[in-house]
Parts: C-alpha cells; sequence; structure tokens
C-alpha cells in the first residue's frame, strides 16, 4: 500500500492555492464543465457553483441545447456552451465542439446528469482519448465508461475518477458489499492498473493517487451529503482547484473532498443532516475557504 494520511485544517491550508495579488481570470485557471441533459438539469448549477466558488477564473458550461432557456434563467455567472442534442441527451456530434472547446480551458469535467446512451459512450471514450487537459470524470461519465474501462490505458491526460459503491461495482464487475469490505485494495489496484486517480465515495472518502503510492482518507462530511446533486458539486470544487494547483488532479480531490464534507458539517449545524441540501453546501464554500485560511 501507498503512503496513507488524512487531511486537516493545516494540511488543508498548506494545500490551498495562494492568489496573486496581480492575478486575473486567466491566472487562476478556465474549467470547462460538460454536463446535464432534459432530465437532470440541476446537477449543472451545483458543478459551476462548485468550480466558481473554488477560485477557477472562468467556468464554461457545456450542455445539450435542448436545454438552453431553463439553464439560462438559473446562472449568471458562468459562459454557455450549448451542444448538439439527441433524445435530451449531448449527442456525439458534439465532439468536434468539445475538443476545440478543450483547446482554450485547463481542466474539463465530464458526467454530471448527461444520461446513458450509445452517443454518451461514445463521447466519453474519445475524450479519454484525445483530451489532453486534466480530464474529471463523475456519475453517468463512469458508468458510460464501465463497460470500456481498456480505453484508460491509453489517455493522454491525467485523469480522475470520482465513483461512488454503486459506480465503482459496475467499473470492475464487483458486488458492492465486495467493494465497501476492501475499499483500500480495490481503489490502490485500479489506480495502478489504469494509471488514473481513483476518488471513491463514501463514509471516509478515499483518495488514490494514479501510481497507487499515494492514499488520502477523507473524515470530514455526514449524512447531510446523502442527497442526489452532491457529487455533481465535489466535481465542480475539485475542478476549480485543479488549474491553480497545475493541474494535480490528486491534491485539487484531496482538498475538495475535505472542503466538500466541511461544507455539509456547517449546513447540518444550523439545518440538521435530515434537511441540509446540495444547494446549502455550495453557499457554505466560502465560509469553509475563509476559515481554513485564517486558521493557525
Amino acid at each position: 500500500m501507498g503512503t496513507r494520511f488524512i487531511l486537516d485544517y493545516p494540511k488543508a491550508k498548506d494545500l490551498l492555492p495562494k492568489r496573486p495579488v496581480d492575478g486575473n481570470k486567466g491566472t487562476f485557471g478556465r474549467v470547462l464543465i460538460i454536463a446535464g441533459s432534459a432530465k437532470m438539469i440541476g446537477c449543472c448549477d451545483l458543478a459551476v457553483k462548485g468550480a466558481l466558488r473554488c477560485g477557477a477564473g472562468l467556468v464554461t458550461l457545456a450542455f445539450p441545447d435542448c436545454i438552453y432557456v431553463p439553464l439560462a434563467s438559473r446562472l449568471t455567472e458562468n459562459t454557455f456552451l450549448p451542444l448538439p442534442s439527441k433524445n435530451g441527451k449531448i449527442s456525439i456530434e458534439a465532439l468536434p465542439v468539445i475538443l476545440n472547446e478543450i483547446k482554450k480551458c485547463d481542466t474539463v469535467v465530464f458526467g454530471c446528469g448527461v444520461g446513458i446512451s450509445d452517443d454518451i459512450r461514445e463521447l466519453v471514450a474519445r475524450l479519454v482519448l484525445k483530451c489532453n487537459k486534466p480530464l474529471i470524470l463523475d456519475a453517468d461519465g463512469l458508468n458510460a465508461l464501465a463497460d470500456n474501462t481498456e480505453v484508460l490505458k491509453f489517455a493522454k491526460c491525467k485523469i480522475l475518477l470520482t465513483p461512488h459503491p454503486g459506480e465503482m461495482s459496475r467499473l470492475i464487475k464487483k458486488d458492492i458489499s465486495f467493494i465497501e469490505n476492501n475499499r483500500e485494495k480495490v481503489i490502490t489496484a485500479f489506480s495502478k492498473q489504469y494509471n488514473v486517480n481513483v476518488l471513491l465515495k463514501g463514509h471516509n472518502t478515499l483518495i488514490c493517487k494514479d501510481d497507487g503510492t499515494l492514499l488520502c482518507e477523507n473524515k470530514s462530511g455526514n449524512t447531510g451529503l446523502a442527497k442526489g446533486g452532491s457529487g455533481d458539486l465535489l466535481s465542480g470544487i475539485i475542478a476549480g482547484f485543479t488549474p491553480a494547483l497545475n493541474g494535480d488532479l490528486y491534491q485539487a480531490a484531496c482538498l475538495g473532498a475535505y472542503i466538500h464534507g466541511l461544507t455539509a458539517e456547517l449546513a447540518s449545524s444550523r439545518f440538521s443532516e435530515y434537511s441540509t441540501l446540495p444547494s446549502d453546501c455550495a453557499d457554505n464554500i466560502g465560509y469553509i475557504i475563509k476559515a481554513i485560511i485564517e486558521s493557525e
């Protein structure tokens, strides 16, 4: 097993990217989030807000053009990239547009709420093969990859997978109970086999570096995160930190998971774990980052 550590305030403060006084939006990075479908619109809000609250200079949301109207009324601080759609989901015809946009960005997120279709399966495989920027795969991006994990071995970029146990089950074709009983072994083996960073969600989230040498155990958070949308927010948070951490997806994932968990602890102190929403957590990101900066 690799070196294992647990993040705390001092370690988080050391990881938190410093912001030069003469910085501009280019300094702090451009994030491309490819997300959403006709049935899942809210995931876009959460991912975008996560990235912006964690320091990204510019966030572009790429989404199926059929949901442009509801999205435009919900989001105001990012740029929009409508994509060709089919049956409420992103079409494979969007690939050239996406690849062209990747040239302008520093970090890419794919999968939040995109749904599953043959086009989505082909899109995720092509992205893995053609993307040359740090790539975060989440949610349906992982489900679409489940029957084609070998493509990861041919990636040209650094990759972070952010599965919950069910998604990890589909990726390795093992029961969820097996994963929950062997969490460290599962993600270390997967990281080494495919040379990808892995963040396995759940109680005490684990993050493994792509070569299997480092393992971070995150102890922040509570059951307030056990709601749909929490993972979308986490993907955005990690993406927001990645450019300022020079593309280090492992460090961004460790810091992001820790802050994500703390936002839930703060929200539930006010609303209870029963009633905490992912949007409550998004609203708390700034308070948590400020507390880390000001900690002794």
